[in-house]
């Protein structure tokens, strides 16, 4: 542990004590790093031998912690890399910061240097997605660039009406109307959010729905592993909610969301194929929005992709942000050849290359 201006730095490496640090009250975070989120992340992928870190800052008297990152190590392409636990789950990544962290540019700078210099040995430390605002609750918003990723929001700012009325896409909107009175005219049809062991077929359903329609780009492990992780954050049942959208008992959609403070985050949705005629993925997230707003709640949060159906209902769209510092020889030349990669694709295209080069490579058929 060594010491700064007032502030205390170490980097922890006991996956015991970890998780007990990361529930520290008083801290801002990103619902990824909610105490219910990590306590169920820990429990299923700490056992597979995930190997963790802490990055911790505190005030010198009283030891309060100030800063807290998370880091997993891991091995991608013959490259160590150290970034924040995620597995493909977590859309939005952040320190755990407090209100009461607040140096100014020189300090952080050397708080920065201080704990980076302290990490395990890795080549990149990589942190991804990071909203703006927690890039400058992390004082770090100097050291990052922008990411390929977005954010997409709808302010919950007005009566359904005239949200639909002033954000949707109009013929989205009419759309939406006209199918939704079809399946009304067929029976009952009704939204609501269930949680907790009761939902966990539906989730079933919904990852399954998933699963075949994203079949080719599916990693069969991680989807097993993933499918654990949400079935016990569901079944849990203080945090993710499961929307179902249902005619007559049948469920016609459904999505997974996160509920916590004045938001709801949309993770994933998925439809019944038997109802494809009326847009029943729309239709479960217009039900889920309308819930939204009646719950209170302030912010309808659809979360990274930028899928043509966040435009549809009119989200805002928020670039994110990201750090990937070089921590070895290895890690800067790794960095250098990915910066490289847009501009040789760049020349070769003006060259003409850039066909025969992708077909060489397998990525692209030949010409018959």
């Amino acid at each position: 542990m060594s010491g700064l201006s007032g502030y205390e730095i170490a980097v922890l490496s006991d996956a015991a004590a970890i998780p007990n640090l990361l529930a520290s009250s008083g801290l801002e975070r990103t619902p990824f790093q909610s105490p219910a989120w990590f306590d169920v992340w820990f429990s299923i992928f700490q056992p597979a031998g995930m190997d963790c870190h802490l990055g911790v800052i505190r005030k010198s008297e009283g030891g309060q912690p100030l800063f807290l990152l998370p880091l997993v190590r891991e091995r991608r392409c013959g490259i160590t890399v150290l970034t924040l636990p995620d597995r493909g789950i977590s859309d939005y990544h952040a320190a755990l910061v407090s209100p009461e962290f607040t140096p100014d540019g020189d300090t952080m700078d050397r708080l920065w240097g201080a704990l980076v210099a302290m990490l395990p040995p890795a080549d990149i430390l990589s942190i991804e997605r990071v909203l703006p605002e927690s890039a400058a609750r992390m004082r770090l918003s100097h050291l990052m660039h922008p990411s390929r990723f977005s954010a997409h929001a709808l302010p919950i700012d007005a009566d359904f009406p005239t949200i639909r009325e002033h954000r949707f896409d109009p013929s989205t909107g009419r759309r939406l109307a006209k199918n939704r009175r079809k399946l009304e005219n067929k029976g009952r049809l009704e939204f609501d959010f269930v949680s907790g062991p009761e939902a966990l077929p539906e989730l079933d359903h919904l990852l399954e729905w998933r699963r075949q329609r994203f079949q080719e780009m599916n990693d069969d492990s991680e989807t097993v592993v993933q499918l654990a992780f949400y079935r016990r954050l569901v079944e849990q049942g203080t945090l993710a909610r499961i929307g179902r959208l249902r005619l007559d008992g049948e469920l016609v959609g459904g999505c997974l969301g996160l509920v916590e403070g004045n938001r709801i985050l949309l993770l994933a949705v998925a439809y019944n194929k038997a109802f494809a005629n009326w847009a029943p993925g729309l239709l479960t997230l217009e039900s889920c929005l309308i819930a939204a707003e009646e719950m209170g709640l302030a912010i309808f949060d659809l979360t990274i992709g930028d899928e043509t159906y966040k435009q549809f209902f009119g989200a805002d769209t928020v670039g994110l942000l990201e750090l990937c510092q070089p921590l070895s020889l290895r890690g800067r030349l790794a960095l250098a050849i990915v910066a490289l990669k847009p501009k040789l694709k760049t020349a070769l295209a003006k060259a003409g290359l850039l066909e025969l080069v992708q077909r060489l490579r397998g990525k692209r058929p030949a010409k018959r």
